[in-house]
């Protein structure tokens, strides 16, 4: 036991020393990681073959040394550290996490890790364990909507006023035309003592239906899309608010994921220690 033990903690440092040493070449050799490209619909294939890979892995633990260590306990304690150690590390930088080749090395590797710890534990002796279900496969499905996800996220922003518009901007400052029109209809602010806006809402049109914005409050539209109030000027001839536009089609995915972890974590609480 001691021998697999070590055998296991050595393996765990040279993945780790290897991975480090990949990362660093391809960011000096190629540059960022180019996230864009595994957009929809790359990102979906990827996810089906990465879950295929996982599950062949599972099936042939008996006699694969890497599935056996990508189920050990010195992999899970690997894949923690390294979480704890890349959160950390992605809170002090000021690039974006899924443009460093180390990061998604990390995340594949845990994301990995929990899959093949999930499939050996949801069910024992023909009984299915469903606390464990529910808080592995939704850390997994919130991973994966955070991962796989990020490259079909976009941001816009788009100035509104009383006619009818459909120009918005990337954050990178390219132009598009959205699949509707927004007008503003109406604008409300309260000011403060000290003559700063306290609060404000606008009443838009959304390809001609009335809808409220307030601040914090989006406006859903269609699946994995909102709008939200961000800015306004006003003045005596013209009013107009600015809206950011968030798509996120993979909002769904991570909602469901984090639903089933407080289920789990509340079938914890109320069910007792038992195994």
């Amino acid at each position: 036991m001691q021998i697999s033990i070590s055998r296991y903690t050595i393996t765990s440092l040279l993945l780790i020393l290897v991975a480090v040493v990949v990362a660093w070449l391809c960011e000096v050799l190629l540059g960022a990681f180019p996230m864009g490209f595994f957009a929809f619909p790359m990102n979906v294939v990827l996810v089906a073959l990465w879950v295929v890979v996982v599950v062949e892995l599972f099936r042939a633990r008996e006699r694969n040394v890497v599935a056996r260590y990508l189920l050990s306990t010195q992999a899970t304690v690997t894949a923690l550290v390294l979480a704890a150690a890349g959160c950390i590390v992605v809170g002090l930088q000021s690039k974006p996490a899924t443009q460093s080749y180390l990061f998604v090395l990390l995340v594949l590797y845990v994301m990995t890790v929990l899959a093949m710890v999930t499939l050996r534990g949801w069910r024992v002796g023909g009984a299915v364990r469903l606390r464990f279900l529910m808080s592995h496969l939704g850390l997994l499905l919130a991973l994966i909507a955070g991962f796989w996800g990020a490259a079909d996220y976009e941001e816009l922003r788009m100035v509104v006023d009383d006619k009818p518009r459909q120009e918005a901007i990337y954050i990178d400052g390219r132009a598009t035309n959205l699949d509707y029109t927004l007008r503003l209809a109406d604008f409300d602010v309260t000011y403060g003592k000290s003559g700063m806006p306290e609060q404000y809402s606008a009443d838009i049109e959304v390809d001609g239906k009335g809808v409220k914005l307030e601040v914090n409050d989006p406006y859903r539209v269609g699946f994995g899309q909102s709008i939200y109030l961000m800015n306004f000027e006003q003045s005596d001839a013209n009013t107009h608010i600015v809206v950011q536009i968030v798509h996120q089609p993979w909002r769904g995915v991570m909602v469901v994921g984090i639903v089933m972890m407080i289920l789990g974590a509340l079938l914890m609480f109320f069910g007792g220690a038992k195994r």
